[in-house]
């Protein structure tokens, strides 16, 4: 719980330091795009390093376990390169960690920079130098949760940034008019139930692994409450709140069935700004009661202050063939994507 809060404190200082790095090559149009595996982060260094007090504090930060999930997923996949193998293939990577032992001038103190669109659009690279490895390690240590926060922030700014490309604009064209709110909303989309105290946005998916196609589903729920107090924000009150409206409006599969939080397992709270006021977080897992569907949600509560209410946009993965950690980026993407929208007014005729 510790790391989250760190985590949750450092995520805005991350972001405003990695918006703030400029291009390393010239203006965004002459780069390139990037590429590699979402959640991968290509790690640039000696053998003897990686092998060393410096590869293990990357792995000490990098192979934490993503937060709750109903099985181990690291929060990246590390993958080591030797500096001689680091050509024009590999420069365009997404992410990035370049690390440098030498006597130099510019390594008597170690430093660790981040910055954006090196070698590619949309681009986070990093580089760590130092005299010897237990002072590039500290210096990594120290920076390690800032680290954790900008390399994750960037996915998910990523994840917005290409459902942007083809959005639903029929379903967020009813979500200003009906809630006063916008949400990236991916084409393929669909209205699963609203009305007037509920709105559910289902997602139905297709992927394939081992020679079969298998479906992935995510959800997205989103409902209104008036807001009394402060304790309506408390992890109490929100799975009391979840589990109700849950309950009278999300039937599971079979007859009497319905989703629910799993309890098993202990769901991870944060108290957060958001879009400029006071917000809370829910990473959980789901069940369905009198089923066995269960899988990752990830629930953000705000306050509207155009309508004095707490607005909750939740969404949630059920794939159970599949990892769950790029679904729950992807989902907390679109979750996070939320602002609040006031419908253009129609011109009086003349």
């Amino acid at each position: 719980m510790q790391t989250q809060a760190n985590f949750r404190l450092l995520f805005l200082f991350a972001v405003a330091i990695f918006w703030g790095c400029g291009s390393q090559e010239g203006a965004r149009s002459a780069l390139t795009g990037k590429v590699g595996a979402a959640g991968e982060i290509v790690v640039v260094c000696d053998e003897e390093v990686w092998n060393g007090a410096v590869g293990d504090t990357l792995r000490s930060v990098f192979d934490q376990p993503f937060p709750v999930l109903p099985q181990y997923e690291p929060w990246f996949d590390l993958v080591h390169l030797e500096p001689e193998a680091f050509d024009r293939f590999w420069k365009p990577h997404r992410n990035i960690v370049v690390l440098e032992l030498a006597d130099r001038v510019d390594t008597q103190d170690p430093s660790v920079m981040i910055f954006k669109e090196k070698y590619a659009r949309e681009q986070l690279y990093v580089v760590g130098k130092a005299r010897n490895s237990n002072a590039l390690a500290g210096a990594l240590h120290e920076r390690s949760q800032e680290l954790l926060s900008a390399f994750h922030s960037i996915e998910v700014d990523r994840y917005v940034g290409l459902i942007s490309l083809s959005e639903n604009e029929v379903i967020q064209d009813e979500l200003g008019k009906r809630l006063g709110l916008r949400l990236t909303v991916p084409r393929d989309a669909r209205w699963a139930k609203k009305n007037a105290e509920f709105h559910w946005i289902d997602r139905q998916l297709t992927r394939m692994k081992g020679g079969d196609n298998h479906d992935v589903q995510q959800g997205f729920f989103i409902y209104r409450e008036p807001y009394v107090s402060d304790e309506q924000f408390s992890i109490g009150e929100r799975l009391r709140k979840r589990n109700e409206v849950l309950k009278a409006h999300v039937p599971g599969p079979s007859p009497r069935s319905y989703m629910t939080t799993e309890m098993r397992y202990t769901p991870s709270y944060e108290e957060v700004l958001f879009n400029g006021g006071f917000a809370s977080e829910l990473r959980g897992l789901w069940r369905i009661e009198g089923d066995y569907m269960g899988g990752p949600f990830y629930s953000l509560t705000a306050y509207d202050e155009r309508s004095g209410e707490l607005v909750t946009v939740e969404g949630y993965a059920y794939a159970p063939f599949f990892d769950k950690r790029e679904y729950m980026r992807e989902v907390e993407a679109i979750v996070r994507s939320l602002i609040w929208y006031e419908a253009p007014e129609t011109p009086a005729a003349p």
